[in-house]
């Protein structure tokens, strides 16, 4: 029952928060790509380093951690988004992007934190 909360409180999120926010705050779609544009040389290595520490913490501190160790993937999540933020911010402020990458950053924050709350409350 809780999966399907979860399914219906994401499927609300990206279909009607999001675009109902892109409108407000005036974002701008960048024609020509469907894939991300990154702002600077190391933003990709960067997150791919991120995703590889995610990977990496798991793996090792499955161990001692057990279930918790699954709290490295909303954390690589939140730093990449933030990351994306702040770069769209110095090098596109103008688009608006920023926004969105700030906004879903505190949605993923807010979604894990409240499983996690949840999770040990019914343990």
């Amino acid at each position: 029952m809780e999966y399907i909360a979860i399914l219906i409180v994401v499927i609300l999120y990206q279909w009607i928060f999001i675009p109902i926010l892109k409108r407000k705050v005036g974002y701008i779609r960048v024609e020509g790509t469907m894939f991300y544009q990154y702002k600077t040389k190391w933003q990709l290595p960067f997150e791919l380093a991120v995703i590889a520490a995610v990977v990496l913490g798991i793996v090792l501190l499955t161990p001692t951690l057990e279930l918790w160790s699954v709290a490295f993937i909303p954390i690589g999540f939140i730093v990449i988004l933030v990351t994306r933020g702040i770069l769209e911010k110095k090098y596109d402020a103008y688009l608006c992007h920023h926004i969105i990458s700030f906004v879903q950053a505190l949605s993923v924050m807010v979604a894990f934190a409240g499983i996690f709350i949840y999770s040990f409350f019914i343990k």
